[in-house]
């Protein structure tokens, strides 16, 4: 409850025995309940609070390096600093929207393209291809294509038989967030 025009509790801070608490946020002085003791945090709790800490960690670090903090605030609404873009950032990890590998024949040239995107940038896409046998056949780093959206890996080696192979993509964004997916081809 926000108090308005009273001289008695204006800019009081403080509490009331067990039962008010008084707060400033500005020129106004808000009046509430006090709060419940809490029980201990949950693991999962804690393990959202370390998260937190981490993304604060590497908004501050965003802030101290010219080339990532010109990036942020180029993309920042006039409401919102690169800070919090940044932070925002490191707690959302890119999405893999779709893979098209029909085009993908085993042999050298031919194509595969993922849509991935993010709240901010996707940094790279990566491509690795293995056998029905597990070993890996080639991997590497796709290409963003022309349109903006999609990355193309394009084939550098030959797979025999397609049939049975594994596709493993991932995506990854500026702070480093990796999301990958398989697909058996």
């Amino acid at each position: 409850m926000e108090s308005i025009n009273n001289d008695l509790v204006f800019g009081a801070s403080g509490r009331i025995g067990d039962m008010l608490v008084f707060r400033q946020r500005g020129n106004k002085t808000y009046i509430s309940k006090r709060p419940k003791k809490r029980e201990a945090n949950s693991v999962k709790q804690l393990a959202a609070q370390e998260r937190f800490r981490e993304a604060a960690a590497y908004a501050k670090a965003v802030l101290d390096d010219e080339v990532k903090k010109a990036l942020y605030e180029a993309k920042a609404s006039p409401l919102q600093s690169a800070f919090n873009l940044a932070l925002a950032d490191y707690l959302k990890a890119p999405q893999i929207k779709s893979v098209e590998y029909a085009t993908y024949t085993g042999q050298m040239g031919s194509t595969i393209s993922i849509r991935a995107n993010d709240d901010f940038k996707v940094d790279k896409v990566s491509v690795s291809i293995k056998n029905s046998s597990d070993v890996e056949i080639e991997s590497g780093l796709a290409v963003l294509s022309s349109n903006g959206l999609d990355w193309v890996h394009t084939a550098k080696t030959l797979n025999a038989d397609v049939s049975g192979s594994t596709l493993i993509v991932g995506a990854s964004d500026i702070p480093g967030n990796l999301t990958t997916e398989e697909y058996e081809l």
